[in-house]
């Protein structure tokens, strides 16, 4: 066996070597809702006030789809790895790993002394318990399954589809700090992925002895990372994060106190932002526009992509012709200048910008194909053809009625399709996300406006839901061409960073030309930050920010 001991500094330089990604107006009002610090904290005290538009959903790794939520317990409970200010991935619970010459073989090495809050030792063994965990798990505590999968860890599929014990996952407990990790073929991006939420550790006799309460309270999760959770109510407006004393690392976390404020009106966020109240707030609309010259403003590329997720199995909608029809009839430039108007760039490919580069350099969805210029001609010739296939003339698109700029956007979007396609009927429908979310994993549902972001550096975080037998794949699109090179890109062409590549291209340049899933824009990020504050960032893939690198002045 090859083996490589790796000290803190050189990580980052490791995971370029091994990934094929190069990787992601003031008024009173808002008083009312808005978290203060407390009176009582002492005047040396920092701490960090955070706007969020939506609430925690839920404290258990596996079932916590949400950013926020994800973002309280990536910073409460520490996986082996985490991601710095710069998007370097950086040790977290694991001091060292080796890794064999094949790229099969990984060995992770714990830190001294690593406790949990309960003051119980954080173990292999506690991380190895949260994977087959993960691997076992059935209804809502299944959506990250499919990270084993991605893994690529020994013998996933049999013990995922229960034909092996989960015993037989290859993941051990060697010693009580030693993790060993086998894998079916090379995962460049292995180290990115257990930087994710679903890889934290769970204490096991502590999660069973909690049974279907484990994540609902503070109290009823434990906490090993840079923070603990001082104060969260089931809903409730706000959570409170406290500096944990315990934390192998904690001579180096700079704030104090972390406080999630939810305000779901971002007008009303603003005026919090006004008056004090918070030190962080995003911005989306006509807001953009009126603080872009405020010296607390800052805009970047975010890290989701907006789509029209389309159900090819809904009579009409198998039509190719009738799916490109509707992706040529909408104006994305006039789409993102004249409503979002919050930095969003249209997409024209169902990757972003900016997900992962080669070793040379290139970024991934610059290298593949740009579809669907507007062109309202292109757009006709294909409804007509489409026509000529189907007698559909009346869909519906679904949007989450909690996101903002949602309605303006699918009002944007069916205008221009009856303008455009003769005869064409097109219906919008606000419903709540989770029951958005509920038709799609039916696939009860034609059309929704659905936002999708990577979990980790690499194209298969966005991919891979198109793969015909992928849990995600809410399309039901199935393409022999596509599965095979998925295949071959995530088997044979694993260790060999050009194949996979045009193996990749090829998979993403097919499912786009097909418009299974329509890109409408990729999600601008436009943020008021207090002047004090560096480090807050918002990764473009997986956890949003680790705070532990945060820094008051």
């Amino acid at each position: 066996m090859f083996t490589k001991r790796i000290p803190a500094a050189l990580l980052s330089l490791i995971m370029v070597a091994l990934c094929l990604t190069g990787c992601n107006s003031p008024q009173k009002a808002a008083e009312s809702t808005v978290a203060t610090a407390p009176a009582s904290s002492p005047a040396s005290e920092k701490i960090l006030k955070l706007a969020v538009s939506t609430p925690v959903e839920s404290l258990d790794p596996l079932i916590a789809g949400d950013s926020v939520s994800m973002g309280v317990i990536s910073n409460t409970a520490e996986g082996l790895f985490v991601v710095d200010a710069d998007g370097k991935i950086q040790p977290g619970q694991c001091e060292t790993y080796d890794v064999s010459a094949d790229q099969l073989t990984y060995t992770f090495t714990l830190r001294d002394g690593l406790k949990w809050s309960n003051g119980e030792s954080v173990t292999a063994q506690d991380f190895v318990y949260a994977w087959q965990r993960n691997a076992t798990s059935t209804g809502n505590l299944s959506e990250f399954q499919y990270q084993i999968e991605m893994a690529a860890i020994k013998n996933q599929a049999d013990v995922l589809s229960k034909k092996l014990p989960v015993d037989q996952l290859g993941v051990k407990a060697k010693d009580s700090k030693t993790i060993v990790m086998e894998l079916e073929h090379p995962v460049p991006y292995l180290l990115n992925l257990l930087a994710f939420t679903p890889w934290v550790p769970v204490n096991q006799a502590f999660q069973t002895s909690q049974g279907d309460q484990f994540g609902v309270t503070k109290d009823n999760v434990l906490f090993n990372g840079p923070y603990l959770i001082s104060d969260y109510k089931i809903g409730g407006n706000s959570v409170t994060l406290k500096k944990n004393p315990d934390y192998w690392d904690a001579d180096n976390v700079n704030v104090d106190t972390i406080v999630f404020q939810l305000i779901s009106d971002t007008q009303q966020a603003v005026m919090a932002y006004e008056n004090k109240d918070v030190d962080n707030v995003e911005l989306t609309g006509s807001l953009v526009s009126q603080y872009s010259s405020n010296p607390d403003f800052t805009a970047i590329l975010g890290g989701y992509n907006c789509y029209l997720m389309i159900n090819t199995k809904v009579d009409g909608l198998d039509v190719p012709e009738f799916r490109q029809a509707i992706a040529y009839a909408i104006d994305r430039a006039s789409l993102c200048g004249n409503v979002l108007n919050n930095g969003s760039v249209p997409a024209h490919n169902i990757t972003m910008k900016g997900l992962c580069s080669n070793s040379s350099g290139a970024d991934f969805t610059e290298a593949s194909g740009q579809y669907f210029d507007y062109d309202t001609a292109k757009a006709k010739e294909l409804w007509e053809k489409a026509k000529a296939k189907t007698k559909k003339r009346e869909i519906t698109i679904v949007y989450d009625q909690e996101v903002d700029f949602a309605a303006n956007a699918c009002a944007f979007i069916q205008s221009a399709l009856q303008d455009t396609l003769d005869g064409l009927t097109v219906k919008i429908e606000a419903t709540p996300k989770k029951n958005r979310l509920q038709l799609e994993f039916d696939h009860k549902y034609e059309i929704c406006l659905h936002r999708w972001g990577p979990d980790y550096a690499d194209p298969t975080a966005i991919l891979a839901m198109y793969e015909s037998k992928h849990p995600s794949n809410y399309s039901q699109w199935k393409n022999d061409k596509f599965d095979e090179l998925y295949k071959k890109a995530n088997s044979t062409d694993s260790g060999n960073e050009e194949a996979r590549w045009k193996d990749l291209i090829e998979c993403n340049n097919i499912c786009t030309e097909q418009a299974v899933c329509i890109p409408l824009f990729q999600t601008g990020f436009a943020q008021l930050t207090r002047g004090n504050i560096s480090g807050h960032t918002s990764h473009l893939t997986g956890v949003k920010c680790f705070y532990k690198y945060v820094k008051v002045q």
